[in-house]
């Protein structure tokens, strides 16, 4: 099964700026960055390390996408700083190195 990251729709107002520079500030924590390694690692046993970059990749755009253009400052840092972090374990994949926090 095969689920399309690409989408059009508006990110979610359900959450207001501070809700969302939270979640940001979250998900740059160093437990956050090894439990999204942790879970890469477990989702990863067996598959192609290409294949494995190209879908990181997709949902590092999915999710940079949903970050509204006029978010807070510390959100829009925080999804970079993330971003980068996301990026950076994918180019590992890439040269056949395990996920790293």
């Amino acid at each position: 099964m095969h689920n399309d990251t690409a989408t059009t729709a508006p990110p979610s107002p359900a959450q207001t700026p501070a809700q969302q520079a939270d979640a940001a500030l979250l998900a740059t924590t160093a437990e956050a960055r090894t439990e999204n390694a942790k879970q890469i690692t477990e989702l990863t046993d067996g598959a192609l390390e290409a294949h494995i970059a190209a879908h990181i990749r997709g949902m590092v755009a999915a999710t940079v996408a949903h970050v509204a253009i006029n978010a807070s400052h510390s959100v829009q840092a925080a999804t970079e700083h993330w971003q980068q972090w996301a990026l950076g374990v994918a180019k590992g994949f890439e040269r056949g190195e395990s996920a790293v926090a």
